[in-house]
């Protein structure tokens, strides 16, 4: 029951901060013609850190399968996530 909750917890997190971090991607923003979260580089380093966190403490707690969970659901999710098609303002 640990292991569901940690997981869930932990997906949800990374997976906030790959949405965050989409929203502020200057590149979409530019082709999609839309409006964008703007957020420094430091700011931006900082999610891209916060992102993988999760992992590194599900990896310090002998919580290795709920590790590799965690790590292809971010894979998986991240990828359609970034696959979406961008509406008229994101934001």
């Amino acid at each position: 029951m640990i292991s569901a909750v940690s997981f869930v917890i932990a997906s949800t997190f990374s997976l906030a901060l790959v949405w965050i971090l989409r929203a502020s991607d200057k590149k979409l923003a530019r082709i999609a013609k839309i409006n964008r979260l703007k957020l420094s580089s430091i700011v931006r380093t900082v999610l891209a850190v916060g992102v993988f966190l999760p992992g590194a403490v599900l990896l310090a707690v002998p919580q290795v399968g709920v590790f590799f969970s965690w790590f292809g659901t971010l894979t998986v999710l991240g990828w359609l996530i970034a696959q979406r098609r961008p509406k008229s303002t994101m934001i």
